[in-house]
């Protein structure tokens, strides 16, 4: 019974191993815009990413010669981008140029999701390029990153470092201290070219006396992202005086490199007695010149929280070291405060972080000394702003409404205003989508905008399709994971239709095509309108005479050049007819029972130069 379940235990694994042979992706190492490094599993959605990167001494390289040893080192992130630990990784190459230790050619990742082997060149004379490639079979699927890089002949020069050491009390460097004070020894570890080395053991020691004590006493720190290992020092006793060195010493590219500072230990009065807390000053807020947004709210460069600071020091101004400071938030309730509590650290410097609520407001921290509730401290005021947007502030305006549709590329600036329900605009880099039936708008690398200040804008452009001429813009915006945003307008393409500019009665009834003056001189309300749609005309066109009888004056007093409609009903013009002049013939006359007619010829020039004609007959009294 025990070897009938072996043998299927042996087939069922055998066919699982062959089931995953079709999860790699040739194409999952090479990025999408060009280059190497980096890589993914095949499909829309990669879960995994593995990147790649060619080392000297912990710094990238592209290059390595044929009489040295490097690091290939991979690096397996999930989609998220949380390191993914314990995990084996094979690495390969594209041509025999180099050699792998482990001759396995794989290693597992650390907590980091780093794995590393080391790369030499496959002998003295191997010279060329090649590709590195690291790839880790997850779920059946193989992500895959590679690197490529060139083997050369020639020596490449070992980088050097530099480790620069220093005494500094509350951040000023110093030569001298006191037996009864604590300050820190700084060093900075960086290459010769300057560039700060971060994540290495630092160990401080004292080449003279021992006169001090480190914390820790391990006497070790590791470096920060500037390249910055910091412990405190402090005299062994508050009787201990005299001059000394420290050092720091670290290994950087398997070498050693070390440095040094020296200073002045001298007498320091002891007090029996704890300072007492003279006044809290409030130092500085984190982001400044700036509000917090509202909870959920997000934001290009916007935060929900802010960093307080303030300073506790005696009646002397000096700061006060282990005072404990309370902290408590006016109103209450509408922001959360991170840290209740905090004690003053060897700068008399206490920190607090708070956290914005559901609901708009101003809200200001104060702090209080344990010691001595008198004792307060009171922020600038910090402001929380800027919640989600809401439909009833989305909306969308265009500069100009009525363009030239028989001229291809004229455009008109459409934007987007998007506020909160307190009417504040939204946070930076809220996105705004448009699209369009008829004409073209945005660009071609973004189909809409990012607001600054709660506005963005893009360009609308007459161009086919035209359709009937007026087309409809919409603008949607995503708030949250479901609630969208939308707003739409009308563009009108004026004469995309064939229609020209047309001159009719203020009534809208139908016109035949003269005008009757019940006097000699008479002025005309009239509206222009495209003859195709009856819509209003292209913003801008202009109106002018261009012929009349002789000695008929006829002038435009008002509508020229046309007005921007957004309702796109005709717009208004003035007509202004004179027949007085007595050169006239025949001559008009206000009491004339006759009638005598003349003609008129209008001329309408489209912004786009387009230029179009209205002939019509004027009607007036003679004797």
């Amino acid at each position: 019974m025990f070897r009938k379940f072996f043998v299927w235990l042996l087939m069922a694994t055998v066919t699982l191993m062959g089931g995953c042979g079709g999860g790699s992706s040739s194409e999952a190492g090479t990025p999408p815009f060009g280059g190497g490094g980096s890589g993914s599993g095949s499909g829309a959605t990669a879960d995994y990413v593995v990147t790649v990167e060619l080392q000297r001494s912990a710094i990238a390289i592209t290059s390595m010669t044929s009489n040295e040893t490097v690091q290939a080192v991979a690096t397996v992130k999930s989609a998220s981008g949380a390191p993914v630990p314990n995990v084996v990784v094979s690495f390969g190459q594209a041509a025999s140029l180099v050699t792998f230790d482990p001759s396995s050619a794989t290693a597992l990742t650390n907590e980091k999701g780093v794995a590393t082997v080391n790369v030499a060149a496959a002998s003295s004379t191997s010279a060329g390029a090649t590709t590195i490639t690291a790839s880790v079979a997850m779920a059946s699927v193989t992500y895959t990153g590679s690197v490529s890089f060139q083997v050369q002949g020639t020596a490449v020069t070992a980088t050097s470092y530099n480790v620069a050491v220093s005494l500094q009390r509350s951040g000023t460097p110093t030569t001298s201290i006191t037996s009864t004070e604590t300050v820190q020894a700084v060093a900075t570890v960086t290459s010769s070219g300057g560039v700060p080395v971060s994540g290495v053991v630092v160990t401080f020691g004292q080449a003279d006396a021992n006169l001090v004590t480190f914390s820790p006493s391990s006497a070790t720190a590791l470096t920060d992202a500037n390249g910055v290992a910091k412990v405190d020092v402090a005299a062994v006793s508050t009787s201990t005086t005299g001059a000394m060195t420290i050092n720091a010493g670290t290994n950087v590219g398997n070498s050693s490199w070390s440095g040094s500072t020296s200073f002045q230990i001298k007498a320091g009065s002891v007090s029996t007695t704890p300072a007492v807390p003279a006044a809290i000053n409030f130092v500085s807020v984190t982001p400044a010149g700036t509000a917090i947004v509202v909870k959920g709210a997000g934001g290009n460069g916007r935060t929900e929280s802010a960093t307080l600071t303030f300073k506790v020091v005696d009646a002397s101004n000096a700061p006060i070291e282990g005072a404990k400071v309370t902290f408590a938030a006016n109103p209450a309730n509408v922001v959360s405060l991170n840290i209740p509590s905090a004690v003053s650290d060897s700068s008399g410097l206490v920190t607090t972080t708070v956290q914005s609520g559901s609901v708009a407001t101003s809200v200001v921290i104060t702090a209080t000394a344990e010691a001595n509730s008198a004792v307060t401290g009171q922020s600038d005021t910090l402001v929380v702003s800027n919640n989600v947007a809401v439909q009833q502030a989305f909306e969308i305006v265009a500069a100009k409404y009525n363009l030239d549709g028989t001229l291809t590329g004229d455009s008109t600036t459409v934007s987007a205003y998007v506020a909160d329900a307190n009417g504040n605009p939204v946070p930076d880099g809220v996105a705004v989508s448009f699209t369009t039936d008829l004409g073209a708008i945005a660009s071609s690398t973004l189909g809409g905008c990012l607001t600054v200040n709660g506005t963005c804008d893009v360009s609308f452009r007459v161009q086919n399709p035209r359709g009937n001429g007026l087309a409809t813009v919409t603008a949607t915006a995503k708030v949250g994971s479901s609630t969208q945003l939308a707003g739409s307008l009308n563009i009108n393409m004026a004469g995309a239709n064939g229609g020209t500019p047309l001159l009719t009665t203020s009534t809208g009834a139908s016109w035949n095509g003269q005008l009757v003056l019940s006097s000699c001189k008479q002025t005309f309300e009239m509206l222009v309108q495209d003859s195709a749609t009856g819509r209003s005309v292209n913003a801008g066109t202009t109106v002018a005479l261009n012929s009349a009888t002789s000695n008929l004056n006829v002038a435009v007093k008002a509508g020229s050049p046309v007005l921007d409609s957004r309702s796109f009903m005709p717009t208004p013009l003035s007509l202004e007819v004179d027949a007085t002049p007595a050169s006239l013939s025949p001559a008009c006359s206000a009491t004339g029972s006759k009638q005598a007619t003349g003609f008129v010829n209008l001329q309408f020039t489209s912004t786009g130069g387009s230029v179009s004609y209205q002939r019509f007959n004027i009607v007036y009294p003679v004797q």
